[in-house]
């Protein structure tokens, strides 16, 4: 996709097995060819980044995604929840690199992680509110000090 396709993002608390992001894929490329808005195809994908995130993006040079496809994404959204038996829209939830791989918290834990040590300024945090496939290869991984949870700090 084209950097100025839009983006939306997705997590999950823990990794995706192999067998759950094939699944993914699969629905997600189903889901995609029959994606439309207002009669028009949209020029999506699906995939899946870091084992954690589900990434659905669109080029929108072609159509716009409107109110009721970007609904119809979200529907697709949550049979995926529902399929794997997990959340991908729980927002209170926080991806970051630890000492041990990715790792995830719940934001409320995020002001103790910091105290403790285990989460620091330079700890590379995943900014899942990026909005274009250019935000996320530009800004996706990125230092604590430098996201949007600066304010823990």
């Amino acid at each position: 996709m084209p950097a100025h396709a839009r983006a939306w993002v997705y997590k999950t608390a823990r990794d995706l097995s192999q067998a759950e992001q094939k699944l993914v894929h699969e629905r997600g490329a189903a889901f995609t060819s029959s994606w439309a808005a207002h009669g028009a195809a949209l020029d999506a994908c699906v995939d899946v980044l870091y084992d954690r995130f589900v990434v659905i993006a669109v080029d929108e040079e072609q159509a716009d995604a409107s109110g009721c496809s970007i609904d119809k994404s979200v529907g697709f959204i949550k049979h995926l929840e529902h399929d794997l038996n997990l959340m991908l829209t729980d927002r209170m939830v926080v991806v970051y690199e630890g000492v041990r791989g990715i790792a995830s918290c719940r934001l409320q834990d995020l002001p103790d992680l910091l105290k403790e040590g285990v989460i620091t300024a330079d700890t590379i945090m995943f900014d899942d509110l990026v909005g274009t496939v250019g935000e996320l290869n530009e800004r996706f991984r990125v230092p604590l000090r430098s996201s949007w949870m600066q304010r823990f700090l």
